[in-house]
């Protein structure tokens, strides 16, 4: 009997909504963060993101380490804000091998609604705030 390979998510996608500390205005910040904690350093994953009309293009280019080298544990993450975001969105979530996953965001001015997805996505789409710094 072959055995079959679960297909478990790579990356859980933070998708909420915040105040800019710096500028006092709403925002809705996308948080990706690995399922896997890495042990010896802390890891920034880095995105490219793109809005075009109710498009969201969010591209993960790769992994770097902090600029101080120092120990941490935790799962890598990258961080982009969006301002202004209101009705129905298109997300596409891509990976450097090409890989993509498609979501459908409903954004009103209390929350996010996330719709869609494919049966075994590499990332996991969730509305739950997480604490990370400002880019």
């Amino acid at each position: 009997m072959r055995k079959t390979r679960r297909h478990e998510p790579e990356y859980v996608l933070h998708i909420f909504h915040h105040t800019d500390e710096r500028t006092q205005k709403p925002v809705v910040v996308f948080v990706i963060r690995t399922v896997k904690e890495f042990t010896h350093f802390n890891y920034h994953i880095l995105l490219d993101a793109a809005l075009t009309g109710h498009s969201i293009q969010l591209k993960i280019l790769g992994l770097r380490t902090s600029t101080l080298i120092m120990p941490g544990m935790g799962p890598a993450q990258g961080r982009k804000d969006f301002g202004q975001l209101k009705g129905a969105y298109h997300l596409t979530v891509t990976k450097l091998d090409g890989e993509s996953n498609s979501f459908l965001l409903n954004i009103s001015p209390n929350q996010v609604t996330i719709e869609g997805g494919p049966p075994r996505p590499f990332v996991l789409a969730v509305d739950e705030p997480v604490l990370v710094p400002e880019d």
